[in-house]
């Protein structure tokens, strides 16, 4: 590898190190630089300095030695000169050939088998992070000033991530410290009893100082003799076992060394080990299985309130400083609000003294006050129960009270519209693009002339900017006189309008089934006859055949009109089985595709296979399919593509979609679909779509049209799933009357 490529890998390796906040990647880079870019060697490491003086293991290559990984090998200064003399004197030592010196570890070189051995010291500002070793096996590692220079400088990148890598732990620490310190003064803040104060001292303590083993001795009063009060819940001691040894122990806090100087000294006592201190009580220690005690002074005003008692059981314990100051800081906190409780508590006990006395006066405030909230529950349950939507405004014509069902009409919570004006929440209209303003306005006029207002036939517009049909009351509000608002109740009449429109459509239906009813009667008679007497005259030798075939071609077409017509007047009775609705659907396409490949048409269908069978009269519903799909065709004269889709809409309905790719059909021609007469076709009768209607409606279903003009038009029919699809999907003999469910709907008194 040239000089040239080796430096350049190694500005690439400095550039990694110094973009890296990872402090293992960061080594392990240093260590590629060394051993692999700077020099060759057999090994190289990293190691770490631990807390009871030796290094262990922390990055290097290879990742095992002689079968030990690197984590478990550990450098150890009181066994190996080398390494005290290097830790001690902060500098790098190179040994060529580690049989002519005596320092290294003879154990740790033949095991190893050194022959050339590397020690950096990794330090910053004289505090010692860790050590680099290299060393090679075999033949000897020279190394140049050029190569030691370049070692020393990746070394102290490394010292200096380490270094970095500990401030910010050290940061990290003091905000956690911090934080720690910030959450339980929150919490004391917001204790109100003497119960709450300790159990957020106990919580807090035990986190600062990692033992639950915290308990709190509070004075009476103020030099009065102290009394074991509480005992964290979480700790190894029931507070009723705690409190029991406490009992028979009697213990005389006055002969306790260990709490008197607390007390007297008003500063905290750490006994890592209460068998190297004679202060502790011993008997309770020997009790309770303490070995090491630490004690904080519950400080107000120059005045000890008590002690806490953080011991650990059964092995000596200390604590860092961080955790001491933490913990101590803690405690000055709950001492001022243990105090606060403290006269808290005596504050309340006055209250409830004079409340005490004031009771039997209140009782009968306290009666009224139930009667109120009985009206207003039920003022609110009425209000909650009606249907309308109701709600109030103030004298500005802001809303001030809504019930639920005002908010769910309009597709809002009752909570938003509070506070709000009027036409903010509540816009309505005549028109979806003419809506009332504020100088005429029905509903904000009581307002201001004091006369209630009625209206019909407004459109209230929802949230999502969708409108429907409302009739509303909007009646003053008055307080001695004064008007101080309106309310207003509104219903939503949407199912009133489809009522209506489904009432003139049925009247429509019966004014054709009357009409179809009449010419049948008045016509088919003449007409059987004549077409006997054009028989009769067909036998004539000299008349020419033509002209009575076009004579009787044209009676046939007139009978099937007239049939048509009687199918409307007088439908026939029907039987409703189960069927396969895809074979079914199939079934027509075929009949069907014909025809529409001489329209240059393409019909495809997709049926989910899964599809229940569906109770229904198998020819009537073939009708149906048969005139959608005609009109799909002949609504495409330069050909085009028809889907027939049928899916499962929800557990209770199957959907089936007839999508073309026509001309489509004019926005206000879409609401008369279905009425007799009516047509788009130049050569249509207007009768097709409408026995369609009552086919689909007889079978309990629905139908509708999308279209838009020039891309096409979809025809979606939902049908109810029977029951009893799941169990039985073949025929059930299940009889409904046809007859009955149309003349229902057409009232027809036509006669045959």
């Amino acid at each position: 590898m040239s000089d040239q490529t080796r430096y350049l890998r190694l500005a690439q390796i400095t550039q990694l190190i110094n973009s890296n906040f990872d402090l293992r990647a960061v080594l392990e880079h240093v260590v590629t630089a060394i051993s692999e870019e700077i020099i060759h060697c057999t090994a190289a490491g990293i190691y770490l300095a631990e807390p009871d003086g030796t290094f262990r293991g922390f990055v290097g290559k290879p990742d095992q030695i002689a079968g030990i990984t690197l984590d478990q090998l550990v450098a150890d200064p009181a066994k190996d000169a080398l390494i005290a003399q290097v830790v001690s004197e902060r500098k790098m030592i190179y040994i060529p050939d580690t049989a002519l010196d005596p320092r290294p570890d003879r154990d740790v070189i033949l095991r190893f088998q050194m022959r050339s051995l590397l020690v950096v010291p990794i330090s910053f500002d004289n505090e010692l992070f860790g050590l680099v070793f290299l060393f090679n096996h075999g033949s000897p590692m020279y190394l140049s000033q050029e190569e030691i220079e370049s070692i020393t400088a990746y070394v102290n990148m490394a010292a200096v991530a380490l270094r970095n890598a500990k401030l910010f732990q050290h940061a990290n620490a003091l905000l956690t410290e911090k934080q720690l310190l910030i959450d339980a003064l929150h919490h004391l803040s917001l204790c109100k009893t003497i119960e709450e104060v300790l159990n957020v001292c106990f919580r807090f303590v035990s986190c600062a100082v990692d033992n639950p083993n915290i308990g709190i001795h509070i004075a009476d009063a103020i030099g009065a003799r102290f009394r074991p009060v509480r005992l964290n819940h979480t700790a190894d001691w029931s507070e009723q076992d705690w409190k029991a040894v406490h009992r028979n122990l009697q213990l005389n806090y006055e002969e306790d060394l260990l709490f008197q100087d607390v007390i007297r000294s008003k500063r905290s006592a750490l006994v890592p080990d209460v068998e190297k201190d004679p202060r502790p009580n011993r008997e309770a220690c020997k009790r309770f299985g303490i070995r090491g005690v630490y004690m904080i002074p519950l400080v107000v005003a120059g005045d000890v309130l008590g002690v806490v008692a953080v011991v650990s059981l059964g092995v000596p314990r200390s604590y860092t400083e961080t955790q001491m100051r933490l913990a101590e800081s803690i405690v000055d906190a709950t001492s001022t609000a243990l105090s606060n409780a403290m006269r808290f508590e005596q504050l309340e006990a006055m209250v409830r003294q004079r409340t005490t006395e004031l009771e039997e006066k209140n009782r009968m405030l306290e009666n009224l006050v139930e009667e109120l909230r009985k009206l207003s529950t039920r003022t609110t349950l009425i209000l909650d129960s009606v249907t309308e939507g109701i709600y109030g405004l103030d004298e500005n014509g802001r809303v001030t009270f809504c019930n639920p069902a005002a908010a769910r009409l309009v597709g809002r919570e009752p909570g938003e519209i509070i506070g709000l004006p009027q036409h903010d929440v509540f816009w309505h209209g005549k028109s979806e693009d003419k809506g009332c303003t504020l100088a005429v306005c029905p509903i904000l006029s009581p307002i201001q002339t004091g006369h209630p207002s009625q209206v019909t036939d407004e459109l209230f517009r929802r949230k999502d900017g969708s409108t429907f049909p409302v009739d509303y009351v909007s009646t003053p509000m008055r307080d001695d006189g004064k008007i101080q608002g309106a309310v207003v109740v509104f219903k939503d009449v949407t199912e009133r309008k489809r009522s209506e429109e489904l009432m003139i459509k049925s009247e429509k239906l019966s004014v054709v089934g009357q009409l179809a009813a009449g010419v049948a009667h008045e016509i088919r008679n003449p007409l059987t006859a004549l077409k006997g007497f054009v028989q009769l005259l067909q036998s004539n030798v000299h008349t020419k055949d033509e002209y009575f075939n076009i004579m009787l071609s044209e009676l046939d077409r007139i009978e099937l009109i007239i049939n048509e017509l009687l199918i409307l007047a007088k439908p026939v009775d029907v039987q409703f089985q189960f069927h396969d609705l895809k074979v079914l659907i199939e079934t027509v396409v075929a009949l069907l595709r014909t025809q529409a490949i001489l329209s240059n048409v393409q019909i495809t269908t997709d049926c989910d296979p899964a599809l229940p069978a569906v109770l229904c009269d198998e020819n009537r519903l073939k009708q149906v399919l048969v005139n959608l799909l005609k009109n799909a065709i002949e609504a495409m004269p330069r050909g085009g593509q028809i889907v027939v889709q049928a899916r499962r809409e929800d557990d209770r309905t199957i959907l089936i979609r007839i999508i073309d790719e026509g001309t489509g059909i004019p926005e206000d021609s879409l609401p008369r679909l279905g009425e007799p007469f009516f047509t788009t076709k130049e050569k249509g009768v207007g009768l097709g779509l409408t026995m369609s209607y009552q086919i689909i409606e007889s079978h309990g279903g629905q139908m509708h049209f999308e279209s838009e003009v020039g891309a096409g038009t979809t025809v979606k029919i939902l049908l109810p799933i029977d029951p009893r699809a799941a169990d039985n999907c073949t025929a059930v003999g299940a009889e409904v009357s046809y007859q009955s469910k149309l003349q229902g709907l057409l009232g027809s008194t036509a006669k045959r």
